[in-house]
């Protein structure tokens, strides 16, 4: 178990050292969407609906296919129908694509019209549209490459996606003076260059064959799936739509600068993690340390996911005021603290429901998101209208925790895995006081303000002492991992360490 822990751990780094480049592009471009020069902060909240619009979309047009993909490759009955089982994910997903493309096109304006009030913004809901189709297909390939480990290649071929988008898109706005169709435009550009740079790879593990049979099992495992994609893009969406529809924009612009920053807990930390450990949770179900595996994935990624969490709530003040034009923006940073609570909740979910996956139980999962979203939905009615975006938030957090329950209920009933949640408690408990601790020190100098921030922040695993979190070996394992990585001198050999365990995991 301990070899597979290291190999996910390795495998970690490297997609959030890639995943981290995905957030500072979005940071770059922060500074532009809030510029009173280019933008609005009305635009901002238009922005942020077309991106959760597009979020929508996706879970629509993807199907499910990615989940499916992953759950049937390393299936053991048809580890030989391996190629076969990519080819019939990706001819499906670009058929989906070419459907959607081709039935929302002409509903642009309406679509316009639903959301905005307006058909103004048709242009940019055809583009959306069009990325959304390409972006589908490009989850494909990146699934592919999750489950075969190759987590060099993939975070290579998106950082130079996310390079290219980033140098288009200010292109787009500052020279072109496109506007916020600009920046949509420049992601339909990128996300088909992104097919055609890894056509080759793709083709290379195809085997152009349909088996019937097989497309049929994989459709039933996934149709549930698609479902609880669905309603869990409009669970995540609700609160902006809700804002939208129940406040002003300026609020949903708000909402949604804080949504980004706590969001980066979300794609650097949870989003990687759960990229290299899918596939070797398949991998692992005969194992005999497999629910072993299973629970120290869920405590030590809630510990490391938790150390962000008082990171980003601590120091979100700060960045607001650095990454952003208008001082309308500045009353973010009293959001982000409960929106960074939210994501924790969802590593736990993503952490503690693989019974549901392996047992193929995902029937049960679509009808746990969509009780989630209706909750969610009436909490943003109840507490928006009286509290705006700490209602918002608030109606997140609750939605989350009783989603996360639920789904820990089920799997648990289908494949009973021993987590170590009194553990998660604490981290939780003592990770929440240092959270919150950052309003004693808002009103302080800047200086003095940074240097407690900073020692709230260091003396979290130290707490942790007090409480024996620790066992013996994972304090000696906590000793050798700091002496490898402090010793500056090493860091280009232990970046190419990461290197070559994924290339040898790849062989």
């Amino acid at each position: 178990m301990l070899n597979s822990i290291k190999q996910s751990t390795k495998d970690s780094i490297v997609y959030g050292l890639g995943n981290i480049a995905v957030k500072i592009v979005g940071f770059i471009l922060i500074p532009l969407y809030t510029d009173p020069k280019y933008f609005s902060v009305d635009d901002f909240g238009i922005m942020t609906m077309l991106d959760i619009s597009g979020l929508v979309l996706i879970s629509m047009m993807a199907s499910a296919l990615p989940q499916s993909l992953m759950r049937w490759y390393w299936d053991r009955d048809h580890i030989k129908d391996q190629k076969e089982i990519f080819f019939m994910s990706l001819i499906s997903q670009v058929l989906i694509s070419v459907l959607f493309a081709v039935l929302l096109f002409p509903l642009s304006g309406q679509i316009s019209t639903l959301i905005f009030g307006t058909d103004k913004w048709n242009l940019a809901l055809k583009l959306l549209i069009l990325s959304t189709a390409l972006q589908s297909i490009n989850n494909i390939i990146n699934t592919l490459m999750r489950i075969q480990s190759r987590s060099v290649l993939f975070s290579t071929a998106n950082l130079i996606k996310l390079a290219t988008v980033l140098s288009l898109t200010i292109y787009l706005i500052v020279f072109r003076k496109m506007g916020i169709p600009g920046i949509y435009f420049a992601q339909v550009i990128v996300n088909l260059l992104y097919i055609i740079l890894l056509s080759v790879y793709a083709i290379r593990n195809c085997t152009p064959k349909i088996d019937l049979k097989l497309l049929r099992a994989m459709s039933s495992f996934g149709f549930p799936l698609m479902l609880a994609n669905f309603a869990g893009a409009i669970f995540s969406a609700v609160d902006r739509y809700s804002l939208n529809s129940m406040a002003l924009l300026k609020f949903v612009a708000i909402y949604s600068l804080a949504f980004k920053i706590s969001s980066v807990l979300k794609l650097v930390i949870v989003d990687s993690i759960k990229m290299a450990v899918s596939p070797r949770i398949i991998q692992k179900i005969d194992a005999p340390d497999s629910k072993r595996f299973y629970s120290k994935t869920n405590l030590y990624s809630s510990l490391v996911l938790m150390m962000g969490v008082i990171a980003v709530s601590l120091f979100s003040y700060e960045a607001i005021k650095v990454i952003t034009r208008s001082t309308a923006f500045w009353g973010a940073h009293i959001v982000v603290p409960l929106l960074a609570i939210s994501v924790f909740f969802i590593n736990m979910r993503e952490t503690t429901i693989w019974g549901l996956i392996i047992k193929k139980k995902t029937w049960i999962m679509g009808f746990i998101v969509i009780i989630s979203t209706v909750l969610n939905i009436l909490l943003n009615i109840l507490l928006i209208p009286r509290f705006n975006v700490t209602g918002a938030a608030a109606a997140t957090i609750i939605t989350n925790l009783i989603y996360w329950l639920a789904c820990y209920y089920y799997s648990q009933k289908v494949l009973f895995v021993p987590y170590e949640l009194r553990k998660v408690l604490i981290v939780f408990i003592v990770g929440m006081a240092l959270s919150f601790s950052g309003v004693l020190f808002n009103d302080m100098q800047l200086l003095p303000r940074l240097v407690f921030k900073l020692v709230a922040f260091l003396s979290f695993p130290f707490i942790l002492l007090l409480f024996k979190f620790y066992e013996p070996s994972e304090l000696q394992a906590i000793k050798g991992f700091a002496a490898k990585w402090s010793n500056l001198r090493n860091l280009g050999e232990n970046l190419r360490s990461l290197r070559n365990t994924a290339d040898h995991n790849n062989r």
